[in-house]
């Protein structure tokens, strides 16, 4: 009981009258009988509202039956709950104050729902249904355990994944004229005839990585990314699923990539790749691949259609979409976007039948998502050079774009400079509401123009409203993975030297 009115969140009026006795014979009326809340997790119930009462009882019992537990100690009763942190603390009677002292203030309401916002924008816009059931399931280190919250509305995913509204197909027939078996119409089978569906797979059909890869090109590219590439190589493992990007500026680089990712894998896991499997293009049916394939014992399938790999375009260009819009970054960053992307699926996305992910299924551990930050975000890169002036400011503005491939480092755009660097020194803000930053690019850049012809990752070889090159130079070397991250294709934006003057002590690299 307790004669304090504005501690009560809800009262309801007593019909009968009631009276408590005091120490001296006085009376206080009861007024009326509700609930205190005194803190975000103590909540006591049937609490008595009593006219003049100058002290708070409280019943140790109804403490108990609430699941609380009970410390006293030098004349103070201390309430813990099952984590034992302190709820609040009980004080001796005195004279004309309250006798309930609270424990250190904490948010519980807003920190679920900040908690699930930041690593939704972190891990690439992944839905919160898969988010919380990855963070339920243990599976990715530095990944904490989140509360799924009603009614989330991301703005980024509406404007990247928004589709269509299905239709339900009619269950009966709306027309009562009799249909006759057996009809075969010859002019309907020439001109209707398709592709027979296939059944499927329901199990995994290789039994070691690097067994059978998967390959597609993606492009033409309706802008040209900063260093100037304009097609996508997409390969899937097929037992893991672990993906690879690579970036091209012509067609006809596809065959360095991909025998050079063969022979890495070959060294990684001594085991014999058996088959590549790929789209009917003429870029995987020409003597360059047949010779390769020959001379190390596998075979090149190209079938019309592979929905490995096509599946896995969609995935990567719906999550590039998605992030790119979110901080309205402009489209000629759609190499770096698509880079992360890859980067992240790798780490999040299970193989359903092994309850694995398939970074796990290729290195033997659990991916880390601790670095992971949100693509587009205002970062800070601390400056080093030799000369800097006292009163100088001590960081670079820049622009996060995503994880370098060759070390544990970030890739930020510059905005002073205009150029991408790869550094450990550097911090985010990450803060919501997404903010647009205010830089620029030289160029046309429209805000809203699909990335590629065909954003449903499928190859699109039509005006893509921009000039692609036609001639192949030698092709760039391609940079190591060590830590399982997207092998890529590492250029300068800028001539070197001028990259190494703008750049200073940080390197330098463009996609």
């Amino acid at each position: 009981m307790t004669g304090h009115r504005k501690w009560f969140c809800s009262l309801n009026p007593v019909s009968t009258k009631e009276y408590t006795t005091f120490g001296d014979n006085g009376q206080g009326k009861v007024l009326g009988v509700g609930s205190v809340s005194l803190s975000a997790k103590l909540s006591l119930r049937e609490v008595a509202f009593v006219q003049n009462l100058g002290f708070n009882l409280v019943y140790v019992s109804q403490l108990l039956d609430e699941g609380f537990e009970i410390r006293f100690k030098k004349g103070v009763c201390r309430v813990l709950d099952a984590e034992e942190t302190l709820v609040c603390s009980l004080l001796p009677f005195g004279q004309g104050r309250p006798h309930i002292c609270f424990g250190p203030a904490r948010c519980l309401v807003a920190s679920p729902s900040a908690d699930i916002w930041k690593w939704h924008r972190r891990l690439g816009h992944l839905s919160f249904d898969l988010l919380v059931r990855l963070s339920s399931m243990g599976l990715i280190r530095g990944l904490p355990k989140l509360k799924a919250e009603k009614d989330l509305v991301c703005h980024p995913c509406r404007h990247g994944k928004m589709v269509a509204a299905s239709h339900t197909p009619v269950s009966q027939v709306m027309t009562s004229y009799p249909a006759e078996k057996d009809l075969v119409c010859h002019p309907c089978r020439h001109g209707k005839m398709v592709d027979a569906s296939h059944t499927p797979v329901s199990q995994v059909m290789t039994s070691y990585p690097g067994e059978l890869l998967h390959m597609d090109i993606v492009g033409l590219a309706r802008v040209e990314s900063v260093s100037g590439k304009w097609y996508v190589l997409v390969v899937v493992g097929d037992f893991s699923r672990f993906s690879w990007v690579f970036f091209m500026e012509f067609k006809d680089e596809v065959f360095d990539f991909v025998r050079d990712l063969v022979l890495r894998l070959r060294n990684e896991r001594h085991k014999a790749m058996r088959a590549i499997r790929s789209d009917n293009s003429r870029e995987f049916r020409n003597s360059r691949f047949e010779n390769f394939c020959r001379d190390l014992v596998f075979s090149l399938y190209t079938p019309p259609q592979n929905g490995v790999v096509e599946r896995k375009n969609h995935t990567l260009i719906e999550m590039a979409r998605t992030m790119l819009d979110e901080h309205r970054t402009p489209r000629r960053f759609w190499a770096e976007v698509v880079n992360t992307a890859c980067y992240i699926a790798n780490r999040i996305f299970l193989r359903v039948f092994l309850r694995k992910t398939s970074y796990e299924l290729r290195f033997g551990r659990q991916p880390s998502v601790k670095q992971l930050r949100a693509f587009g975000c205002r970062c800070f890169v601390l400056k080093k050079a030799r000369h800097l002036d006292k009163f100088e400011s001590c960081c670079l503005d820049g622009i996060f774009l995503g994880y370098a491939s060759s070390s544990r480092a970030f890739r930020v755009w510059i905005l002073e400079a205009k150029q991408v660097v790869e550094t450990c020194e550097v911090s985010f803000d990450e803060t919501m509401p997404c903010t647009t930053p205010a830089f620029e690019l030289s160029g046309d850049d429209e805000e809203g123009t699909p990335i590629f012809e065909d954003v449903e990752g499928a190859v699109n070889d039509g005006d893509a409203g921009a000039t692609a090159p036609t001639a192949a130079p030698a092709p760039s070397a391609t940079s190591s993975d060590d830590d399982g991250g997207p092998l890529l294709m590492a250029t300068s934006s800028l001539p070197r030297q001028q990259a190494q003057a703008e750049a200073g002590p940080l390197r330098t690299q463009g996609r």
